[in-house]
């Protein structure tokens, strides 16, 4: 049985001096002698010491387990880096010979009751073993009786308490943060290969209706991919600027749908807000659609034209603007907002999920504008 007690981190000086400060008052409500005090608390440090001042991210695991018929204090002091060079020979009391160790850990032997010292390229993990004379029937009591020692430091110095546990909750989020880049790679990653299977069906196919249907499907796929590529990219994995991903998606189309025969130029303007990831994909829909309509309707028997993407921020909501300079709306023509296609139902699902408002005016060119509440996204 074994009971963890605490992780200290050995980056810094201070967190040395906190090792210190705790081992000593551990120790002590072991009821361990004086000189068996001295012994743990020095080897302790010299582990701790050697991880901040030769390695990364070393920390100092303390626990109490039984051996033997009595409760012992555990420590396993591990840090991530290159491992202990060869060069010096290993004392003969070491469990497990190394390549070498540094000066500070070879008098382990000596200081510990038990110790095993692994190295390597991933680093160092050493694992030291203090013997108590108290039973190991004990160990719940023993426990809690050290856990109030360990209570009573942090007390007595709350600010190097706040100090730690600010430092604990950063880390935690830079861990978090580099997990998220990773799912924004992955994701990417099989997108991409989804838009190239789709790209490929695309080519194979013979009748024009199912390459138009495929060719679709890839663009709203590829502005999925540019929210995931810009999300990588960003300093905060939740969240991105809004005017370089529209960038993208209007290079995108452009790319996708300009030729020989029609040149169309996609503006990007207005501000840069920082908008959240759900958002940036919900965007990314939106204008990808929006401009696959207008190279496929609005410039019918011209070979040029301009769309224009106008993003701004208004008090607690964005304002979306897609407007091209083709032939807009006739009295005849089917008023969009109340198309029965799949890309109008995606973009009135999308603008409802907000609670946002759409507004097209046909009458010069066409001109759809959304409303979209920031509180929802």
């Amino acid at each position: 049985m074994s009971i963890h007690l605490i992780t200290i981190k050995a980056e810094t000086e201070k967190d040395i001096q906190r090792l210190r400060f705790t081992a000593m008052a551990v120790t002590k409500a072991l009821d361990l002698g004086t000189f068996a005090q001295t012994r743990a608390v020095t080897a302790l440090l010299e582990a701790a010491r050697n991880a901040q001042q030769h390695a990364e991210n070393g920390r100092v695991r303390l626990s109490l387990t039984q051996e033997n018929g009595r409760v012992a204090l555990r420590a396993i002091v591990t840090d991530q880096g290159s491992g202990i060079e060869s060069g010096a020979a290993p004392s003969p009391t070491d469990r497990l010979v190394v390549p070498g160790l540094g000066l500070g850990l070879k008098g382990l032997g000596r200081l510990a009751d038990q110790h095993v010292i692994n190295t390597g390229s991933e680093g160092t993990e050493v694992d030291m073993l203090f013997m108590s004379h108290t039973r190991a029937d004990e160990l719940a009591e023993v426990a809690a009786r050290v856990t109030d020692a360990i209570a009573s430091i942090r007390k007595s110095d709350p600010l190097a308490e706040l100090e730690e546990q600010n430092r604990v909750l950063i880390e935690a989020l830079n861990e978090r943060d580099l997990m998220m880049r990773e799912v924004h790679h992955r994701t990417g990653n099989n997108l991409a290969l989804i838009g190239a299977l789709i790209r490929m069906s695309r080519k194979d196919a013979e009748l024009e209706e199912t390459k138009s249907i495929l060719g679709d499907l890839e663009q709203r796929v590829q502005s999925i991919i540019k929210a995931h590529e810009q999300l990588q990219k960003s300093a905060r994995v939740d969240r991105l600027q809004a005017r370089p991903f529209l960038e993208d998606i209007a290079r995108n189309a452009e790319a996708a749908f300009s030729s020989d025969a029609l040149k169309v130029d996609v503006c990007v303007e207005g501000e840069d807000p920082e908008i959240s990831a759900s958002m940036a994909i919900d965007l990314g829909l939106l204008v990808g659609e929006l401009l696959t309509n207008a190279f496929k309707h609005a410039f019918v028997g011209r070979s040029e034209g301009v769309v224009r993407v106008h993003i701004q921020e208004e008090a607690d909501e964005i304002r979306l603007t897609v407007k091209d300079n083709g032939r807009g709306l006739r009295q005849e023509d089917e008023r969009p907002e109340r198309s029965g296609s799949l890309g109008w139902r995606m973009i009135r699902s999308t603008v409802g999920k907000y609670a946002g408002t759409l507004e097209v005016d046909g009458s010069d060119g066409l001109s759809v504008a959304f409303r979209l509440p920031l509180a929802d996204s």
